[in-house]
């Protein structure tokens, strides 16, 4: 089925496919692996929905002794995967249709796209006994009062779905996982934008101080702007 991630609508709003963000993502990552007691016992990762893939051939480069995988439904963010790409990445330009048995399953801001997070999820737990899971917390009281701000988010980048973190620990509590590991991450914060406007830089440095002053939890429902890195075990299934 055609959607704005195969018919370039996707591409042409979004030029690099989030490059610019991948660095970051990929700290954050391996800060969650780290926390969770995993980097020594990974061999194998895959990455389902992985962009341009980006993150993947930065961590490859790192790590030439781990194979990794990429799973990508674009044709234009396929293509862009395969430029410069380290030996030990393989792309593939669809979803994952059958089990397989990585050590990680990596969903980086991808929950918040598919039309059945919970049918999708099935089909991510059945690539890895671990999953890192990256996912937006788009909904907060700075929303409640904006709500244009979700149109935006819709619009640009194409999120469909939009979370809490109550919400989040809930779905994961009932799909039977063990979080492993469990932190928020700030974009805007942490690589912040050059702002131009006054109001901007007001509000950025709202954030900031909420950022530093708040429980992350807190600052992420009050000032918005965070998503969750979580790595969980989960338990498959049997047939």
């Amino acid at each position: 089925m055609e959607s704005i991630y195969t018919n370039g609508i996707y591409l042409q709003k979004n030029p690099n496919w989030h490059k610019q963000d991948a660095s970051w993502k990929l700290r954050h990552v391996l800060l969650a692996l780290r926390k969770a007691g995993l980097p020594g016992q990974i061999r194998t990762v895959c990455d389902v929905g992985c962009g341009c893939g980006e993150l993947l051939k930065q961590w490859a480069r790192k790590e030439t002794e781990v194979h990794f995988t990429g799973y990508e439904i674009s044709p234009q963010a396929y293509a862009l995967c395969l430029e410069q790409a380290p030996k030990n990445v393989s792309f593939i330009n669809t979803e994952p249709t059958s089990e397989s048995c990585f050590d990680v399953a990596l969903a980086i801001d991808v929950l918040e796209h598919v039309p059945e997070p919970e049918e999708w999820l099935s089909v991510l737990e059945k690539q890895a006994e671990v999953l890192v899971l990256h996912i937006p917390l788009d909904l907060s009281f700075r929303t409640l009062l904006q709500p244009e701000i979700l149109e935006q988010e819709r619009q640009s980048v194409g999120h469909i779905h939009f979370f809490t973190a109550p919400y989040l620990k809930r779905l994961f509590k009932a799909r039977g996982y063990t979080v492993l590991s469990w932190h928020y991450t700030n974009k805007y914060v942490e690589c912040p934008p050059v702002l131009t406007r006054i109001r901007s830089r007001v509000g950025m440095l709202i954030r900031k101080a909420a950022h530093v002053i708040m429980p992350h939890s807190w600052a992420a429902w009050w000032v918005g702007g965070y998503s969750v890195m979580a790595v969980c075990a989960v338990k498959r299934k049997a047939d």
